[in-house]
């Protein structure tokens, strides 16, 4: 692309499981969740109200880098993405594990600008998503979010 893109956006790595311990997850990938919960253990708010039922299925989620909002002035998507791969790549047996037990891996990115802009992935980083078994996911928020 010719012209710079303005956008915001934030990254989140996310994984659903039938029944791993999210612990497993986290001491595994090195990264701190910023949400996870175990498959059969109650439902609860953030604040840990009872909302009925239990959870079907284990989920983990985070931001790799611990950063919040990015700014494509300062980090395109692409590049972002890009070294979040780097960062999951010596776990790729790991990965691909939890994807072969019917687990689901996203690359979950969420932007928001005010004006047109496109996110361009090519080849060699959806080969590399794929290598590893992730999805990528791209959210489009119309208004700025409080990140």
């Amino acid at each position: 692309m010719d012209q710079m893109q303005l956008y915001s956006y934030k990254l989140d790595f996310r994984i659903w499981h039938p029944s791993i311990d999210p612990q497993i997850v986290t001491e595994t990938l090195r990264l701190e969740p910023t949400h996870f919960c175990m498959a059969g253990q109650p439902r609860k708010t953030p604040k840990g109200r009872l909302l009925g039922g239990i959870h079907a299925e284990s989920y983990w989620s985070a931001d790799p880098f611990k950063r919040g909002e990015y700014m494509s002035s300062d980090d395109a998507a692409e590049d972002a993405i890009s070294a979040v791969l780097e960062l999951l790549r010596p776990h790729k047996h790991f990965l691909l594990l939890l994807q072969g037990q019917g687990g689901r891996l996203v690359l979950q990115i969420s932007s928001f600008s005010a004006r047109n802009y496109a996110i361009v992935l090519p080849p060699d980083l959806l080969m590399e998503m794929a290598a590893l078994g992730i999805s990528w996911a791209h959210d489009v928020y119309p208004y700025a979010q409080s990140w």
